[in-house]
């Protein structure tokens, strides 16, 4: 049992590395924070055998402004785009409060618009309830 996880845990940290996500080298990350780019996906991803509300709710962090508040119902073995930040149309690099809710399970997060940031999942499962996945350098 250990050792699939030290595998595990191995190949994972080598994929991160291979992609630049992991590693001395922060010169590439650096200018990545500091360049703008507005286009971050928000997708919702219901990968168990029934339906499920999801409500998302996306602030502007610099005026509190609510720029997206709707409940989507997401079908079995459904993955949904939602929202992109892009549609608020930031000015430059801003950040993003990401609140995700479904089953009385609560996730978020505070993301930027630069190129550090990837696209958001929101995953529901059975079990963990919802869980944000993302991807930053």
């Amino acid at each position: 049992m250990y050792r699939r996880k030290l595998c595990t845990l191995a190949g994972v940290t080598l994929s991160l590395w291979g992609a630049g996500c992991v590693g001395s080298d922060r010169s590439g990350n650096a200018a990545a924070t500091q360049t703008p780019d507005a286009d971050h996906a928000i997708e919702i991803e219901n990968p168990t055998t029934e339906s499920v509300e999801m409500t998302v709710t996306v602030r502007r962090v610099s005026t509190e402004t609510v720029v997206h508040d709707q409940t989507h119902t997401v079908q079995p073995e459904e993955t949904a785009t939602i929202y992109n930040t892009r549609q608020a149309d930031p000015d430059g690099i801003e950040e993003f409060n990401l609140s995700v809710a479904t089953n009385g399970s609560t996730d978020s997060l505070s993301m930027k618009t630069n190129e550090c940031w990837g696209d958001v999942v929101a995953r529901v499962s059975a079990s963990d309830g919802v869980s944000l996945v993302y991807a930053i350098c």
